[in-house]
């Protein structure tokens, strides 16, 4: 599923002026190494881009199918991407102390353990042993799994994935009908329903996902470090940063789900064809 790194606050709401400021993004950028994260995330799409192979043109495709997902998902374009979308939304005077917390020596720790476990997750067996984790922690009641929780909550993550996820997948499925991979007209609101209906598996998904997963990241903290994570998420600074570091992601996850529709959709089509 899409998850995102940056696991902090993601909200979609309370939207702040925009000013323009291209050395905050890049600081931004560098302090979350965030060009590593994007190339974890490029391995992501391309897994993502054989399963819709598999189920939209199974034995078609090959090559040119992963070459054309490759340049969806090219590293140089996703962070034109992200840095385009930040230097437009950062703002100029909260971000910066949420800056300097992940520039810090805790906040690198973060985001290595962030990024660390978001590149081990890519391998099945280690997906499967964060899941075994997590359930054993729910059934110990352990209390590392209250604290994650409220990591959860005090960033809205559940809601923000959904969102998130809701717009990748209605995205995905304009690609597909501009792409010409259906007969027949689809309006905006059929796409929209059909879109709808996968919200309640969505959530339960990314719940499981978002605490089997920050399990894994934040067993590299200790308690007082993972305390004061969720207290610098809950102030005003952690609260921007995040939500332009969302923004950001929306404007990649939108483009990219987007292009990879229409894509199909030719393979699609030359397969009936």
């Amino acid at each position: 599923m899409r998850a995102l790194i940056l696991v902090a606050a993601m909200a979609l709401v309370i939207p702040f002026q925009a000013v323009g400021d291209p050395a905050r993004a890049d600081r931004l950028i560098d302090v979350t190494r965030l060009t590593e994260v994007l190339g974890v995330m490029r391995e992501e799409g391309l897994s993502y881009a054989e399963s819709l192979q598999a189920d939209l043109f199974p034995g078609q495709g090959g090559h040119a199918w992963m070459g054309e997902a490759g340049r969806i998902h090219a590293l140089e374009r996703s962070l034109a991407d992200m840095r385009g979308s930040l230097t437009e939304t950062l703002g100029k005077d909260t971000i910066d102390p949420a800056i300097a917390f992940f520039a810090s020596p805790l906040g690198q720790k973060i985001v290595a353990a962030e990024l660390g476990a978001r590149a081990a997750v890519l391998d099945d067996d280690v997906d499967a042993i964060a899941s075994e984790t997590l359930a054993e922690k729910i059934a110990e009641n352990d209390p590392r799994l209250g604290a994650l929780r409220r990591f959860v909550d005090v960033n809205d993550l559940i809601e923000s994935n959904v969102v998130g996820g809701l717009n990748s997948n209605l995205a995905f499925y304009r690609g597909l009908v501009d792409g010409g991979a259906f007969e027949g007209d689809i309006t905006e609101s059929q796409m929209l329903a059909e879109v709808w209906e996968q919200e309640a598996d969505l959530r339960v998904s990314s719940e499981e996902w978002l605490l089997s997963y920050l399990g894994l990241a934040y067993s590299a903290l200790n308690d007082a470090e993972l305390e004061a994570y969720i207290e610098m998420s809950d102030t005003e600074a952690g609260r921007a940063f995040n939500r332009a570091v969302f923004e950001a992601f929306d404007v990649l996850f939108n483009r990219t789900s987007y292009e990879l529709g229409k894509a199909a959709a030719r393979f699609m089509t030359a397969e009936d064809a």
